[in-house]
């Protein structure tokens, strides 16, 4: 008698039937198929729980995204005070303002420019570089000093015998002031920081000869307008303040960018007939600042395709179909079908995964009865309908239409209230949009709050359903072993029987060749 092995997780000895006759692989594999049906059921349980999560987390993600879009910016006060500024003239002058604008035209007349103090110094000999020693200038080692004041800040660079070019460049620079000395040019070049009077600096030095020698002459600002006096052949332009006029009164800046009114003006250049003795010829500029209605609508129109967006899809997973009789496919049930094939059988299970479900109900309850709610403004009551905002039928289930809304086939023929509210009563239309959208706002973050069975910023249980994943794994490799251990002991009893069976003819055959020699 013959007996065979085959691989296992463990040493058991796999008869092949020969005693028996019986296909005992056969017999085995049958008695564990029913078995394995369990273990698939579980591993479907798996597959399904890991799917819901994946739709779940991205249906998260499209409401957050609306939460910190979109509702975030309808909730907010300041979204409704849009409006819009222009000039008449943008060569000489641009403009942008903030919220709190004064809407009319505004009047802006330009005089005079801001500009920074600079100074060009006069050429040096070929031989001086930036490492070239102020002694060798004519400066004395000990007791020579170069003074430079910025403002209320004055600093000193005493000479030494190490001091070159290059440190007066280094000194005017921690002063305050832009500084340069081009070697090619042999120059210094020296500019305040920033244009006005008030940033003018001085210049000067116990060794006005010294001074002379790097092409730089005494800078006094005492009288308030710096001069320059020396030999040397320097060309110093003295600092301006920004003269003009807006709406008739006279203003200065030391910058050429003026905040006003709620306008921030950028002046580029004197306007035609400024400085004449007569204001006949004087260009006017018009600052024209007016209710940006259009941006506010579109804003609000944006809101609701983006809250129509989720709605449907909310609804979409809410009312699937039932996928009854539908199971994650085995790989040997894959092996047999197209990807096609494979994918619309997938999808089909997807689709229904969220049927019905409690949480998803809750989310749609909360927007629906949300924006389908009133404020008060004043004693009276208003609500989206106040504005031509709602339902064009119950089928729809929530989703909202602008009477009047060009892009929307279904109400673009009626008025549209909200344009006309926008423009004859805005401050009630911000209130009881933003309130709205605020009491939407609020419901969204409470039911983000983190918890036991989700994490914070999360509208569904995503930590309720990890766990389940893993309990379903946990199940699954327990169940394997189980199954290993059941089929070792399938295969045990069948050797046994077949070594049973195997003794039993061995002393049969014992049997009748004793007797056959009797006879």
């Amino acid at each position: 008698m013959s007996t065979s092995s085959s691989a296992s997780s463990s040493s058991t000895i796999r008869m092949s039937g020969l005693a028996s006759g019986m296909d005992t692989e056969s017999i085995v594999t049958g008695l564990m198929k029913a078995q394995r049906l369990k273990e698939q059921k579980l591993k479907n349980k798996q597959t399904t729980t890991e799917w819901k999560k994946e739709i779940w987390k991205g249906l998260n993600t499209k409401i957050y995204s609306f939460y910190t879009g979109a509702l975030s910016k309808l909730k907010m006060q300041g979204s409704y005070n849009t409006k819009k500024v222009t000039s008449s003239d943008e060569n000489n002058a641009t403009v942008t303002l903030s919220s709190n604008a004064s809407a009319g035209t505004q009047t802006l007349k330009i005089s005079q420019l801001a500009k920074a103090q600079s100074v060009t110094g006069a050429a040096l000999g070929s031989g001086v570089t930036a490492s070239t020693k102020l002694t060798s200038l004519g400066f004395a080692s000990s007791g020579d000093s170069i003074s430079v004041a910025v403002g209320s800040k004055t600093v000193q660079l005493d000479i030494t015998d190490t001091t070159t070019v290059s440190s007066v460049v280094d000194k005017l620079k921690t002063a305050g002031l832009n500084a340069n000395y081009d070697s090619t040019q042999k120059r210094f070049f020296i500019s305040s920081m920033n244009s006005g009077t008030a940033n003018s600096f001085s210049l000067s030095s116990t060794n006005t000869a010294g001074l002379a020698a790097l092409g730089l002459n005494t800078i006094d600002t005492s009288s308030g307008t710096p001069v320059a006096s020396g030999s040397a052949a320097m060309t110093l332009i003295a600092p301006t303040d920004a003269n003009f006029e807006y709406n008739g009164a006279a203003m200065t800046s030391s910058s050429n960018t003026v905040s006003v009114n709620g306008l921030t003006i950028t002046l580029k250049a004197v306007t035609d007939g400024s400085g004449t003795v007569t204001t006949a010829d004087d260009e006017v500029i018009n600052l024209n600042v007016t209710n940006d209605t259009q941006a506010t609508y579109d804003n609000i129109k944006s809101f609701v395709k983006e809250y129509n967006s989720i709605l449907s899809q909310l609804y979409t997973y809410y009312d699937a179909d039932t996928a009854k009789g539908y199971e994650p496919l085995t790989d040997d049930q894959k092996s047999s079908m197209s990807d096609t094939e494979i994918e619309k059988w997938e999808t089909k299970i997807k689709d229904s995964l969220l049927r019905r479900d409690d949480n998803l109900n809750g989310i749609i309850n909360t927007m629906r009865n949300t924006m389908s709610g009133s404020i008060k403004v004043d004693g009276k009551s208003y609500s989206l309908a106040s504005f031509g905002i709602g339902s064009v039928n119950y089928t729809e289930k929530g989703n909202l239409h602008i009477d009047g809304d060009s892009d929307d086939s279904l109400v673009s023929g009626l008025t549209n209230d909200l344009k006309n509210a926008l423009s004859s009563n805005p401050d009630t239309v911000a209130q009881v949009l933003s309130g709205l959208a605020t009491n939407l706002y609020t419901s969204f973050t409470n039911s983000m709050k983190s918890s036991s069975l989700r994490s914070a910023l999360t509208m569904y249980n995503d930590k309720e359903l990890t766990k389940q994943i893993t309990d379903y794994k946990s199940q699954i490799k327990d169940f394997e072993s189980k199954l290993t251990d059941m089929e070792n002991r399938y295969y045990k009893q069948f050797s046994a029987m077949e070594t049973a069976l195997a003794k039993m003819n061995s002393q049969s055959s014992s049997l009748s060749s004793m007797l056959g020699t009797s006879n």
